[in-house]
């Protein structure tokens, strides 16, 4: 009898003092990051059968689990990367944003200046003085355009660095997930079966909750407690013990513009992935790109090319001060830029079409070459197709098509499966510059008196110049120069104000699911301490029911000598 109670009471030292020191250990990473709560489950020992029942025999651990659960860890990790999907994209727009409305920074201002000093011209047209502030106000609006420009690629430089580090991180990520897996693998073999390693469960929970907002994740359970991750559209990253490398590299017709893709381990094939990625700071950057900054780049250099190109073709309708034609009056709208992919054995060459700057547009353009040869033109922001024939050289477009106010020529004859980019606006705000030097050339006077040149007082091509400010020339004909850049303007606003409307609403469903995941499996301390008190009395009863049983047994002792 003194032994049987002696085992109860050991059965219950021993289970205790693992509760104890499971209490402990919670406390001790009350502050650990990604840590969940433990908790010993006890359960009763077989009862021994005797003649008057079955008399109880103690307790045992049954098991030690982490307080955890997947549908709400599920839910924060697809906050998580909403939330840094929306906070990457504002933090990106809000510097473009601010770059298109401050005064210090925007054309606008600059742009009323140069045509109030072309006013001035008008005003007098024979002044020096004020033909010489004109060239110092244009050439104020081109560094301005350039200041615009340059910041622009600044950002992309930076988004490009940013999609880089992003990529370092998820392979990180990765291989840190595929080593755990292997580690909690070997723990649940057949030697453990049952058993949970779960301080290594709660790290790779945490690696990939940190992966979750670098990139959108879904996780698929494996065997023997092995966790597959995957992303994009089912793109696996992590399978069982092995991780996939992802890769960044350059466009193959942008060399400004990054993919992400896997290799084919055995081909060493590169396969884009980025249209299918969603979520995370990965996918901010990346939708920053294609729906803000791409676009507003754009539309600020067909501002940049048209206005250039207006001012030029009304200039050389006019006379300067010493009877001379005008000339052009901005310098750098010619030939526009071209990119051939690798591979392409023809060239061709684009520059702008003086005759038709009310049809330049922002997009870009993809040049695709068939069999024949034949000749297509796709416009990459919608993805509409012009036709193209080969008229003497040229490619013009069939009609009722019409060219984007751009020229083509065919240099090397392409063949078949060349492709080339064209970006008639993408560089142009930072490519112009101002033509004349000399306040003379400044072509002010629209005829020519036949004896000594043109009138000293006759001002009506300085007034058609100036007149170009109201004239609605953007936009197929429906926005004046103000006008289409203030529609940029409004767009990025717009963008921008939504992604920061969205960005508050995600940071609030992230934060109702941290709170969530917090009381599910978050340290708390005053139920801990409590914890402790209690375990502590029942420790100190079972060794109270030891010291009964020495007393019982001594005094058996006593009673038989």
């Amino acid at each position: 009898m003194p032994s049987g109670i002696l085992d109860t009471a050991v059965s219950g030292l021993n289970s205790l003092q693992r509760s104890l020191q499971t209490v402990s250990h919670n406390i001790a990473n009350a502050n650990t990051e990604g840590y969940s709560r433990q908790r010993v489950e006890l359960g009763t020992n077989a009862a021994q059968r005797t003649g008057a029942g079955f008399l109880g025999k103690g307790v045992h651990i049954t098991d030690i689990v982490r307080q955890y659960d997947e549908f709400t860890s599920r839910q924060l990790r697809s906050s998580q990367s909403t939330f840094n999907d929306s906070d990457q994209y504002y933090v990106m727009a809000e510097q473009v944003d601010n770059l298109m409305a401050s005064p210090d920074t925007s054309v606008m201002p600059a742009m009323k200046q140069f045509f109030n000093a072309m006013n001035d011209v008008a005003n007098d047209p024979a002044s020096i003085p004020a033909r010489q502030t004109l060239l110092s106000e244009a050439t104020n609006l081109t560094g301005r355009f350039a200041t615009m420009q340059n910041r622009l690629k600044e950002l992309r430089t930076q988004l490009n660095q940013g999609m880089s580090g992003a990529v370092q991180k998820i392979n990180n990520y990765a291989k840190s997930i595929a080593d755990l897996n292997k580690k909690i693998s070997e723990q649940s073999s057949n030697a453990n079966v049952g058993y949970k390693a779960n301080d290594l469960l709660d790290q790779r929970d945490l690696l990939i909750s940190k992966l979750s907002k670098v990139v959108d994740v879904s996780v698929v359970p494996g065997g023997n407690n092995v966790l597959n991750v995957f992303i994009g559209q089912g793109q696996p990253l992590v399978l069982s013990n092995g991780a996939m490398a992802v890769s960044v590299q350059q466009s193959p017709l942008d060399s400004e513009k990054l993919e992400i893709g896997v290799k084919d381990p055995s081909t060493g094939a590169f396969a884009d992935i980025t249209p299918q990625l969603s979520g995370g700071k990965l996918s901010g950057l990346i939708r920053f790109r294609d729906d803000l900054l791409t676009p507003a780049q754009q539309s600020l250099g067909q501002l940049a090319a048209s206005f250039a190109m207006t001012m030029n073709q009304q200039h050389a309708a006019g006379f300067d001060l010493d009877g001379n034609a005008g000339s052009d009056l901005f310098s750098g709208i010619g030939a526009v830029p071209v990119q051939a992919s690798a591979g392409s054995t023809g060239s061709i060459s684009v520059s702008f079409d003086s005759s038709a700057t009310g049809l330049i547009d922002s997009s870009d353009y993809q040049l695709s070459v068939g069999t024949g040869p034949s000749y297509s033109l796709k416009r990459l922001s919608d993805n509409s197709v012009i036709s193209l024939s080969n008229v003497a050289g040229n490619l013009v477009a069939t009609p009722p098509n019409t060219l984007p106010g751009i020229q083509i020529s065919i240099g090397t004859a392409p063949v078949a499966g060349d492709e080339f980019l064209i970006r008639p606006t993408y560089s142009a705000a930072d490519s112009i510059g101002v033509a004349l030097t000399d306040p003379r050339k400044i072509a002010a006077a629209s005829s020519l008196n036949s004896a000594s040149g043109p009138l000293p007082g006759d001002n009506r091509n300085a007034l058609a110049l100036a007149g170009l400010e109201q004239q609605k020339i953007m936009l197929n004909g429906t926005a004046s120069f103000k006008g289409q850049f203030t529609q940029l303007v409004t767009d990025v606003g717009n963008k921008t104000h939504s992604a920061k409307v969205g960005r508050s609403a995600q940071e609030v469903l992230l934060n109702n699911a941290k709170e969530q995941m917090s009381t599910i499996s978050g340290v708390n301390l005053d139920q801990e301490a409590a914890d402790l008190i209690k375990l502590q009395q029942a420790y100190q009863a079972s060794a109270q029911s030891i010291a009964t049983t020495k007393t019982i047994f001594d005094t058996l002792i006593n009673a038989v000598r």
